[in-house]
């Protein structure tokens, strides 16, 4: 990890630290809107966001942990060449799958307009849209990784 002076320490982990005390507001708020909707729909769709709040809390807390102690976490992955031959591959497969998917869903979701008034499900297939093109960009960066160890 790179040596960087104690006041951007300090800085990032005040950020950190900061982001973990609103989210939790922020979170605890989600969840009593969710579970105070009589609406099944208000309530599944708040929960999605709970879900994925909480996740951004776990995140936001392990890397303010880390922060206070001047790095550690979660790191460039150090990867043998061994690994990276055992890993390229599946790595490649994945993301080759997942950018199919994101193909597919995204004539889906055209597919799914005429609904966009009356159900969830073209919202439901955009979300899974942003979902894949989020798995894109950690298989790519995976990749980048296991061609640098190769």
């Amino acid at each position: 990890m790179k040596r960087l002076d104690p006041e951007w320490w300090a800085t990032v982990t005040h950020e950190f630290q900061a982001h973990v005390r609103e989210e939790t507001g922020f979170l605890e708020a989600y969840e009593a809107l969710a579970a105070a909707s009589d609406d099944e729909t208000v309530r599944f769709l708040l929960e999605l966001i709970v879900a994925d709040e909480r996740r951004h809390h776990d995140l936001f807390s392990s890397l303010a942990d880390a922060s206070v102690a001047g790095g550690g976490g979660p790191t460039r992955p150090s990867i043998t060449r061994e690994q990276a031959d055992g890993l390229t591959e599946p790595t490649q497969r994945f993301l080759d799958a997942e950018r199919e998917e994101s193909r597919k869903l995204a004539t889906l979701h055209k597919e799914l307009k005429p609904l966009r008034t009356d159900t969830l499900w073209p919202l439901l297939v955009e979300l899974m849209e942003i979902d894949t093109a989020k798995h894109v960009r950690i298989l790519e960066y995976l990749a980048e990784r296991l061609a640098a160890a190769r």
